[in-house]
């Protein structure tokens, strides 16, 4: 048996069926509502299954949210189902067509129940033909049923010989990926040894993700205990991906902070959610070429050097130097990062200050009450401007030490825009940084 048909399950307070598909939800593997007929129908997937044991749960299931009396019918195609669920007797509530028996059980019907509503032309030929039920249209052969009746005709033969070609559901899908390793002649309890184990895990799991062209949405790890029970942690990637330096980074991370409450006899890791993988544009010691990937692993590669990584804290300071602080983050927060909106991600000059300001040497021009840089040399050599916008005049630092800077916006001749500052109180200039 295959396919369960529901019918003459709704009532006037019922829920709805899209409510009552949810529910049914509960005991068969896949549901598909189906509204071509003038009531709805339910169809369940019983591929695997006993059919008439899942379609008498199923009953129940609907009398319990108010259908008092629906029906099921249960064959091996959909066609003869939904007749038998639409047309059975009465009396029975589940009409099954035993296997192999389909066309025999259609035979008798009137030829109008194959079908939510024949064409009247199609109707009225198989009339005049003398044609009424399944079994005498089931006896002829293609060639005349399509000479006669044309191509509706063929496709209700086809019917009333139980071949019906509709695909209610497709193939069950593969099963996510999935690795699992239990011991039995010792415990572990060294977060090392854990990792080990972990890594070879992450390995097979991220190599089957690959080949399916799929990245985990989330993954989860699995600690089996020694005196029982077992302890889960949900992972969630910032972008779906198959990369094991990325998943090892955040299981790390974890195993760091998490506090298990006993020896550990086995690790089992599976996949929850997965999603197309992405090419995402990176950014990282390529300008424009590199993608997300690549920029992911060489910065695992630069963490796995027992690297710090440092996130900016910025605050409301007049000073540029003084406006961040940095601060030492766990690694894992690379992966946990939200993805980019697309503000952040449009092509924009942004100010690289250098990490300590350069002397230079500044020739100025008089304008307006201020000294104008025109041209300086720093260390390499002597730099022609076209142009110097400012000054922005920034001062202050009663509580602290004092400053008081001007600050311009410099265009070189070789099209370098630069900033340069000045000491108001020591009439000193420094390179601060480049636009870039």
């Amino acid at each position: 048996m295959s396919f369960a048909c529901l019918a003459h399950f709704t009532a006037a307070a019922g829920p709805a069926t899209a409510d009552l598909a949810t529910t049914l939800l509960e005991r068969a593997p896949r549901i598909r509502v189906d509204g071509s007929d003038t009531e709805p129908l339910i169809w369940a997937d019983a591929r695997g299954l006993h059919a008439r044991s899942l379609a008498d749960a199923l009953l129940t299931l609907l009398r319990a949210h108010g259908c008092p009396a629906p029906r099921a019918g249960v064959a091996a195609t959909p066609v003869v189902a939904r007749a038998a669920a639409l047309h059975g007797p009465a009396a029975e509530p589940i009409i099954t067509v035993p296997p192999g028996a389909d066309r025999d059980w259609l035979a008798p019907l009137p030829v109008f129940v194959l079908m939510p509503a024949p064409p009247p032309l199609l109707l009225n030929l198989l009339e005049g033909t003398g044609i009424e039920r399944c079994g005498e249209l089931a006896e002829l052969d293609q060639a005349s049923v399509e000479l006669r009746f044309g191509a509706d005709g063929v496709h209700l033969w086809r019917l009333a010989r139980a071949d019906d070609r509709r695909l209610l559901f497709g193939p069950p899908p593969p099963p996510l990926p999935h690795a699992s390793l239990e011991w039995t002649d010792y415990v572990l309890r060294d977060p090392e040894r854990l990792l080990f184990v972990i890594n070879r895990l992450a390995g097979s799991v991220t190599a089957a993700l690959r080949e399916l062209g799929r990245g985990a949405r989330t993954f989860t790890l699995v600690f089996s205990l020694d005196r029982g029970g077992a302890v889960e942690h949900a992972f969630h990637p910032s972008r779906p991906n198959a990369n094991q330096r990325s998943w090892m980074r955040l299981v790390r991370d974890e195993l760091e902070r998490v506090r298990l409450p006993d020896a550990v006899s086995g690790v089992a890791l599976r996949v929850d959610a997965v999603l197309p993988s992405a090419s995402v544009q990176g950014d990282l010691l390529d300008r424009g070429f590199s993608t997300a990937a690549v920029a992911e692993t060489a910065l695992a590669r630069v963490l796995d050097e027992r690297s710090r990584l440092l996130t900016p804290l910025g605050n409301r300071h007049p000073l540029l130097r003084r406006r961040t602080v940095w601060r030492e983050e766990p690694a894992a927060i690379v992966w946990r990062r939200t993805e980019l909106r697309g503000s952040d991600v449009e092509p924009r000059l942004a100010l690289y200050l250098l990490a300590e300001p350069e002397p230079v040497e500044v020739e100025t021009a008089e304008h307006r009450g201020f000294a104008i840089p025109v041209r300086y040399r720093d260390r390499a050599r002597r730099h022609e401007l076209l142009g110097a916008q400012g000054p922005e005049c920034v001062s202050g630092g009663d509580w602290e030490e004092a400053y008081a800077v001007e600050r311009y916006c410099c265009i070189r001749a070789d099209g370098e825009l630069v900033q340069l500052a000045r000491d108001a109180r020591s009439e000193s200039w420094t390179l601060e940084g480049a636009w870039r």
